[in-house]
């Protein structure tokens, strides 16, 4: 059968858009036709000046060379003037012309930008420098032609790329990984528009060939529609059983008006729709440009339909009516086969992870079986032939065998912050499904699980194993790196004080996993690597197993001679099915804990425990803590003496799974042990300004003037945001950095965001989600802590310290900065603020988007940071335990 999907459109302006400013409601909706005179192209010719240096994710912070003329945008294409660079000859480069292939229909135009530079001896660096020698940035200046006579709005993808300017509108973020999830929606002047792109080069997403070239690409469309429905991005759930194996559902909507648009209700039509189905909020509102997924609550049965139907409704400024229709086809998938599954990422958003039941070969009914999870690596989508496929070969595995997404190819943040939690998420879906489809099968287990992963994955299996070990029941990494500085070296990165590239470094302490190597001690780990892999060097493998036995833990490493870095069964071989069968059939096994064990604490809340030792607070965020823990049995007597590192709080766990738990602890310094209760009720501790330890006795210690749960971490906190991210802005300006933020966190995350003026900012930091507060100018809302510090004058920008006192950096062009905020509940605020325009856009350019930049918890710099990047910092640093400058920060 076939049924199709309906979206009614009805314009008609209602009581939950009255907030929003009226001057974006000029227009009602776009022209439904194309005809010649609107047609679009881009130009053959461009220019490129380049190559100069960048180092590995340094175009974050800046570091464009054409900063210091003045910007790309202000600096006119000539054949004479001459531009330094370390990377050619004579240390010059100029514009060079380049024709690249532009193509065009009726109403959509493309460019191909592939830039090289053959003049250049990159072999020669490569042999000082390794890979990051092939890392260069260029820009290039074309145009892009509307033919008619008016402004034409269009939406415009921008593959591979992370900055543009358009005319003289900047836009940062772009979409380097190429996802296409959230175009740019801009308006076309009549006539050429000129067009200047940054290509940047990275060899963890294009791959470290020679020569090394720059390639990227430009595809603008013609906008028709007001509000338009991604069906290209429409996430539904598997139908097993007769029924939706889930009951979320995702489309994206891109605003492309000129006013605000607010969606007021979508409804699944058809013979077993009912109430129930809805968006899981109670209207969502878009800014103009602004694309968000919308959220949906499904009616489970489909009936036997082959496709699936919905009703939209949303309201504008005008009262006009459209309809539009469009069909979903439904994916049927057997109840033992792999199968899409849907479920709420913590932020709100619909994510989804591929799932295989166990066979009923493989157990009984009355078995318990553990969860297996694979990730996947850079690029492979979860739902891909290559994931389905990657365990055929043995389908009578012991356990529920789970491929999470990470919410995009590249799971967002290499498997860390958001993908991390992703992960989480998709493991505590299970018993819903089992619910849902009614499964009479073998239970599950959810205590511990087996996490395996390939390259990237491989790198995320590292990462969940040191962070979760008391989560995990063994570990496989395949052909996996050990962090992205082992991976692509950050050798080019701008000249800076060692300070400031100590504290990005500190910022990425918690993904660095060969210092975390201890963590992994006790735990069963197995490692696989092609001998040929050209791709992920098996240097990384190598480096992890040299590492795990000088800690005194050697696990079995299976090199594959003249293998590459993926192969047909690369994750099903010999070794490998026998490491997942050996640990998959004694999940259920006590452990011991070894007589002495070592804790490398990074300050994150993806720490989890071990042992049942969970850290709450470092003493100073501006290195590692460590605990070294040594057991003493006696017949009647556990007790255990803890050393400490850098730890401030903790409380201790009596695991049902640990055999030998403490009954009474020693810290080190100390005579007295302290007993433990087994309900855990009390086994909470606080290191003393006397550096003793005490049982702790402030319960409510959990204030907004302590740092604790998902606030731990450096600016990437932010992203631990329970519902939608609430961009406050307050100014034109600032909207247009809203609305690049937005599509940022949807492009490179998944996820959504809700625009906000500044007269509703107290109902943001009131509700839920994490804050982001865009701000301009000499003032600035007072933090919820009295006295916080860091703080906006009149005559300048305040940092007070304990050791530095009161600071005043004096107010500058283009001078701007970020840093957290605490809000109740462990939510986190991030303000994004400059003096101009120039220091807020700049700022801009901080919040989260690609991993490894290495943001810490507040940066304020000048102008100069558009070329020196991380070297034009004022001040930078860490927020301590009671949010307080941290002893190790840069400040002036």
């Amino acid at each position: 059968m076939r049924l199709s999907l309906i979206v009614q459109l009805t314009f008609g302006w209602t009581a939950a858009c009255h907030f929003f400013h009226r001057t974006y409601f000029e227009h009602d909706v776009l022209q439904s036709s194309v005809v010649d005179n609107r047609q679009i192209f881009f130009s053959q010719v461009w220019h490129t000046l380049g190559p100069f240096r960048i180092g590995t994710r340094e175009a974050v912070w800046g570091a464009d060379p054409a900063e210091r003329y003045s910007g790309i945008q202000n600096i006119s294409v000539d054949d004479v003037t001459k531009f330094e660079s370390p990377l050619s000859r004579n240390a010059t480069v100029t514009w060079e012309r380049r024709f690249f292939d532009a193509h065009r229909t009726e109403d959509s135009a493309l460019v191909e930008l592939v830039v090289d530079y053959p003049h250049v001896d990159w072999l020669f660096s490569q042999k000082i420098y390794g890979w990051a020698a092939f890392q260069y940035q260029a820009w290039v200046k074309g145009e892009i032609f509307n033919a008619g006579t008016s402004r034409q709005k269009v939406y415009l993808f921008t593959d591979n790329l992370l900055e543009l300017w358009i005319n003289h509108d900047h836009y940062f973020g772009g979409d380097f990984y190429a996802f296409r999830r959230a175009p740019i929606v801009i308006d076309l002047e009549p006539g050429p528009n000129i067009i200047s792109a940054r290509l940047v080069g990275d060899i963890r997403s294009m791959g470290g060939a020679y020569p090394p070239i720059l390639r990227a690409t430009l595809e603008a469309f013609i906008a028709t529609d007001s509000l338009y429905l991604d069906t290209s991005a429409v996430l539904l759930p598997d139908v097993v059983q007769g029924r939706f194996c889930s009951p979320y559902g995702s489309i994206t909507v891109r605003n492309q008006a000129d006013h605000w648009i607010c969606v007021e209700s979508v409804h699944q039509l058809g013979p077993c729709a009912n109430e129930e189905t809805s968006l899981v909020d109670d209207g969502l509102c878009l800014a103009p440009g602004q694309s968000r997924p919308l959220r949906l609550r499904l009616s489970l049965d489909v009936c036997g339909m082959d496709f699936v139907q919905f009703s939209l409704k949303y309201t504008t400024a005008n009262t006009s009516t459209a309809t539009k229709s469009f069909d979903v086809r439904l994916q049927y998938a057997p109840i033992d086969s792999v199968q899409k599954v849907t479920f709420l990422h913590p932020s709100g958003v619909v994510s989804y992870a591929m799932l295989r039941p166990p066979s009923s070969t493989s157990s009984t009914p009355e078995s318990v079986l553990p969860v297996m999870i694979n990730l996947h690596g850079a690029g492979v989508e979860a739902d891909s032939d290559q994931v389905r496929a990657s365990f055929d070969h043995v389908p009578n595995l012991p356990t529920w065998l789970l491929f999470p997404t990470g919410m995009s190819q590249w799971s967002s943040d290499d498997w860390h912050t958001w993908g991390f939690a992703d992960t989480q998420a998709a493991v505590s879906m299970i018993p819903k499904w089992l619910e849902i489809v009614n499964w009479t099968g073998p239970g599950i287990s959810l205590d511990k699980i087996l996490v395996t992963g390939h390259s990237n994955g491989g790198q995320g299996t590292w990462y969940l194993a040191s962070h979760q070990p008391d989560h995990i029941l063994a570990a496989a990494a395949a052909s996996g790196y050990t962090s992205i500085e082992n991976y692509v070296p950050y050798e080019m990165w701008s000249e800076a004080d060692p300070l400031q590239t100590a504290i990005l470094q500190t910022a990425r302490s918690s993904f660095r996993h060969e210092l975390l190597v201890e963590n992994l001690a006790g735990l069963q780990i197995f490692q696989q690597h092609g001998s040929a892999d050209d791709n992920v060097p098996p240097y990384h493998s190598r480096l992890m197993n040299s590492l795990l036995a000088q800690s005194g833990h050697p696990v079995n490493y299976s090199e594959m001679l003249g293998k590459g870095h993926w192969f047909d069964g690369a994750m099903t071989t010999q070794p490998l099915v026998e490491f997942y069968e050996t640990n998959l059939r004694r999940h259920d096994y006590p452990k011991r804990a070894p007589e002495r064990f070592t804790f490398i604490v990074p300050n994150s809340h993806d720490l989890g425990s071990r042992y049942g030792i969970f850290i709450d607070q470092l003493v100073s965020p501006d290195r590692l803590g460590k605990l070294e823990v040594t057991i003493e049995e006696t017949e009647n007597l556990t007790t255990w003496r803890i050393r400490s590192w850098n730890i401030h709080r903790l409380h201790i766990l009596c695991l049902p799974s640990v055999i030998n738990n403490p009954e009474q602890v020693i810290f080190a310094g100390m005579v007295f042990p302290f007993d433990l209760n087994e309900t855990n009720a009390t086994n909470s501790f606080v290191k003393l300004e006397s550096g003793l330890w005490s049982r702790e006795v402030a319960l409510d210690w959990r204030t907004p003037g302590n740092r604790y749960g998902r606030q731990r971490g450096a600016l990437d906190a932010l992203l631990r945001s329970n519902g939608s991210f609430q961009l406050v802005y307050s100014c034109n300006d600032t909207l247009k950095l809203a609305i690049q933020a937005s599509r940022n966190f949807l492009q490179y995350f998944g996820g959504d965001s809700m625009i906000l003026p500044s007269s509703s900012y107290g109902e943001a930091v009131e509700g839920e989600s994490n804050v982001v507060l865009f701000a301009k100018g000499k003032s600035l809302v007072s933090s919820l802590i009295f006295n916080f510090p860091v703080d906006v004058r009149d005559d300048g920008l305040v940092i007070n310290s304990r050791d530095s006192g009161r600071l005043m950096i004096p107010y500058s062009k283009g001078m701007g900065g970020v840093w957290l905020r605490p809000l109740h509940g462990e939510r986190l605020e991030l303000v994004v603020w400059g003096v101009d325009l120039l220091g807020v856009r700049h700022a801009a350019r901080l919040l989260p988007t690609l991993t490894g930049v290495g943001q810490p918890d507040f940066v304020v710099f000048d102008a100069s940071a558009t070329w020196k990047g991380h070297g034009g910092s004022i001040a930078m640093g860490f927020f301590d335990r009671s949010w307080q400058v941290s002893g190790g920060s840069y400040l002036p």
